[in-house]
């Protein structure tokens, strides 16, 4: 007995340390997943081979009942990748029945389950669970002491769970602590600007590369201290005592920041600004200082103001409509072509919604809504709106808009250029609704269809083409295919007289009178026929004949002659004739004749403000063109005067240099100033002009006596040229006028002369009785050819090419201005090639009336 119960006993402490053998064996294996790298594999294979188990999981279950296998053994490879549905309804542990597990080994239904907990379902943080789950064949025959082990285990893979996750977590930390050191070297020695970090103490921590280039620091200095850091950077500025005492100031209080510009002895600015290093949670941990070279940042930004003023006097001079907006809609640039449209001033409107002040009230709103597409960047570039002006009228402009981004690519400013289209426009709608009037007498009156189709076909070939003699031959030849035996179109010119553009006649009139209708224009003076309808605008009707034919010689039964009316002027006119018995005119025919007549005179007059157009936006662009190079011409020697003496400067050598350099250099400073001076007065002259604001001086004046001095004042200029000059003014020849004007009247004549004489002699003549004063001015040039003699006293004009002669063209029209204030007259007298005589006759008195001023919305005469 006492032998057995000794086997006993002996057998159970071979257990005993069997049991702890394991448990040692499992417990050294799980402290191996502190690691957060060592797999949780390798451990589960050890445990399912000391217990032989088939299938051993440890399972973990997140704050969102979502679960996770975080090591297996008995699984393959496929089945480790299947995923586990979810989330749980209920906490993991200590009730895993609820999870559905999708692994086929687990499938067979004599399995045996051990589940151990090792963390609970819930936690202080929240739901947070893990589990072990042994598979054995069958139920397992292990002493029982062996479930407990296992209990116990659990209890250590909780510890090592929690240490393997907190290792985790450091290395994180670690890591990003060093990525974000990293990227802030990284960023710093990227920076365009210099960086200085001192320490609350006043030491340097750290400064970027940048720094030490911007203020060419040697490394000992570098690494000093911070008050040796500003006395080296001190005398690096223009205000040292300034920059210590703003860098003191800071240093002394932490919470302060500030921005600040300083200037270099070295001519270089640099933009500073000061802030302190500061936790979220307070903790001040010393002061950044950053320095930004901004020196050609403004270098550029004078040169971009010195732009703007110069073009926003050009726009000023500009006929388009400019407005400028900020992108809120607010007006910051109106010109002077807007101002005269709608009669408001820019100052009335700075500042002002342009929708509220410019737009009728019912589109407003929509035009605000559309403006903050536009303004967005999205919007259309080319529209149409109407303005409403001082008076309450509405006009219609068309639109081309732009953006201006700034350097990040913002939108700045909106800028719109516009041209009144109103006039074009109600020309357009009256077409267009007498295109449908026709289109519905056609319908009400079948029998027309003819007529119609000859309306149709007249007005296609008169609104296919913007050349009025084209399309008119071609309804002539229309006409007279079924309408006419003879047709003719004349027109009246500018300068009044006529011009017969085309004159079509039927096979049959030909092959009667071949050489009996001449193409010949009308008389004004004719008391029948088309002179009297050209002379006074109303129509001509014989449906039986009369005895002044309107072709000459050769008889019509039947005639009728139209005007060419558009916009209450008399274009031209239309003449129709029959020639065959028994085809007379009627009164429908009359009406007939008056609609393609109308129709003509739309397309004339559409072709000639076409043209009119386009001539005042080539006068414009020559204007531009010429006013840049005539600006650009002084401007140039300026700078080359400038430059030398600026080098001679800088060498050291200005003092020692000749005498005669420098003055030839101030002399051409002069002179080219002056001459750039004489183009802006010309410009605001005819900018005072315009606008009515030109005041004169009235005083006694001896003409005589102020051609003289001028004539003396030429001789440098006479002697370029090689031009002499004749002086008749020996008389005097006093009278009430303004000096200065009068001065410039002779001068500007006199110029003329010389630039376009050829180097000939010049006369200058003055002369006159009691009432009136005259000077005359001839040369023996180049001469003025007839066409344009009516013309070169508008602003711009010109007589020949400005390719081959200089100026801005607005010498004679300011003539012209000046002597019209001064109440008398000019005139000129011109053969190609044979010279010029221009006369001035100036009342003595006086002028008659106050001079002219002209109201705000008047539209300039260019």
């Amino acid at each position: 007995m006492v032998d057995h119960e000794a086997n006993t006993d002996q057998k159970l402490t071979e257990e005993r340390l069997a049991l702890l053998s394991v448990l040692q064996e499992l417990t050294v294996a799980a402290l191996d997943l502190f690691d957060p790298n060592k797999s949780a594999d390798t451990f589960l294979d050890r445990l399912a081979e000391r217990l032989s188990c088939t299938v051993a999981l440890w399972l973990q279950e997140d704050a969102r009942g979502r679960v996770h296998l975080l090591g297996a053994s008995g699984l393959s490879a496929a089945s480790r990748r299947l995923p586990i549905p979810g989330p749980l309804e209920q906490p993991l542990a200590p009730c895993p029945a609820s999870v559905d597990l999708p692994y086929p080994e687990l499938t067979s239904p004599e399995l045996a389950c051990w589940s151990v907990p090792v963390i609970p379902g819930t936690t202080d943080a929240g739901r947070d669970s893990s589990v072990l789950l042994l598979y054995f064949d069958q139920e397992p025959r292990l002493p029982r002491q062996y479930r407990g082990m296992v209990e116990r285990l659990g209890g250590v893979l909780r510890t090592a769970l929690i240490h393997r996750r907190l290792f985790a977590r450091t290395l994180d930390s670690e890591r990003d602590l060093h990525q974000q050191k990293t990227l802030w070297e990284s960023l710093s020695e990227a920076s365009v600007e210099g960086i200085l970090i001192s320490s609350p103490g006043g030491g340097t921590l750290t400064h970027n590369r940048r720094f030490a280039q911007m203020w060419g620091l040697e490394e000992d200095i570098q690494s000093a201290s911070r008050e040796a850091l500003l006395r080296a950077m001190a005398e690096r500025v223009e205000e040292p005592a300034r920059f210590t005492a703003r860098s003191r100031a800071f240093s002394e209080h932490e919470n302060a920041s500030g921005q600040d510009e300083l200037r270099l002895k070295d001519g270089r600015v640099f933009e500073q600004y000061n802030a302190p290093v500061v936790s979220e949670d307070g903790v001040y941990y010393g002061r950044a200082v950053y320095f930004r070279d901004i020196t050609a940042r403004q270098r550029t930004e004078r040169e971009l103001q010195r732009e703007r003023d110069f073009s926003s006097a050009v726009l000023d001079t500009a006929r388009a409509l400019v407005i400028v907006l900020d992108p809120e809609g607010r007006i910051v640039r109106f010109n002077r072509a807007c101002q005269e449209v709608t009669g408001f001033s820019f100052e009335e409107l700075r500042g002002a919604y342009f929708w509220k002040r410019l737009q009728p009230p019912e589109e407003a709103a929509r035009v605000e809504t559309d403006f903050a597409v536009l303004a967005s960047g999205m919007g259309n570039e080319q529209y149409e709106s109407f303005w409403l002006t001082r008076d309450g009228e509405r006009r219609l402009i068309s639109w081309a808009s732009n953006v201006l981004r700034g350097e990040t690519g913002e939108i700045e400013y909106v800028i719109g250029t516009g041209i009144d289209i109103t006039e074009q426009r109600r020309a357009e709608q009256e077409r267009d609704q007498t295109f449908q009037r026709e289109q519905q007498a056609r319908a009400r009156a079948e029998e027309q269809e003819g007529k119609s189709a000859f309306l149709a076909a007249a007005s296609g070939m008169l609104a296919g083409s913007l050349a009025p003699e084209d399309s008119l031959r071609s309804v002539a030849e229309l006409t007279v295919q079924r309408f006419a035996d003879w047709c003719a179109f004349d027109l009246l010119e500018p300068d009044h007289t006529v011009r017969r553009i085309t004159q079509a006649q039927s096979e049959a009139l030909l092959a009667r009178s071949p050489a009996k209708v001449a193409l010949v224009p009308p008389d004004l003076k004719a008391a029948q026929g088309p002179g009297k309808v050209l002379r006074t605008g109303e129509p001509a009707f014989f449906p039986m004949g009369d005895t002044s034919a309107p072709s000459g010689d050769v008889p019509f039964r039947s005639w009728i002659s139209v005007p060419l009316l558009a916009r209450g002027r008399t274009l031209g006119a239309l003449t129709l004739a029959r020639e065959c018995e028994g085809c007379q005119y009627g009164p429908a025919s009359l009406v007939l004749a008056q609609e393609l007549a109308r129709r003509a005179a739309m397309a004339v007059d559409n072709a000639r403000l076409y043209q009119q157009a386009q001539t005042a936006v080539g006068l414009r662009d020559e204007f531009l063109s010429i006013a840049s190079h005539e600006l650009k011409t002084p401007v140039t020697s300026l700078q080359l005067s400038v430059q030398g003496l600026l080098r001679l400067s800088r060498l050291g050598t200005l003092r020692a240099a000749p005498m005669e350099t420098v003055a030839h250099s101030l002399e051409t400073i002069e002179r080219q100033a002056k001459r750039m001076a004489k183009l802006v007065t010309t410009l605001l002259d005819v900018s005072r002009i315009h606008a009515g604001r030109l005041d004169l001086e009235l005083e006694e004046v001896d003409l005589a006596a102020l051609v003289r001095d001028i004539a003396a004042r030429f001789a440098p200029e006479l002697a370029t040229s090689g031009a002499r000059l004749r002086v008749h003014a020996d008389t005097p020849m006093p009278g009430v006028w303004d000096r200065s004007r009068l001065d410039q009247i002779v001068t500007n004549l006199l110029a003329n002369a010389i630039k376009y004489g050829e180097g000939r002699p010049i006369d200058i003549v003055v002369e006159g009785n009691a009432a009136t004063a005259l000077l005359e001015v001839r040369d023996q040039g180049i001469g003025i050819p007839p066409e344009r003699q009516t013309r070169i006293f508008r602003a711009f004009e010109r007589a020949v090419s400005s390719r081959h002669y200089g100026g801005l063209g607005l010498g004679l029209h300011i003539v012209s201005q000046l002597v019209e204030r001064l109440g008398g007259s000019v005139r000129v007298e011109s053969e190609a090639g044979r010279g010029s005589t221009f006369t001035v006759e100036l009342p003595r008195q006086g002028p008659p009336v106050p001079p002219f001023t002209a109201s705000r919305g008047a539209p300039d005469r260019v």
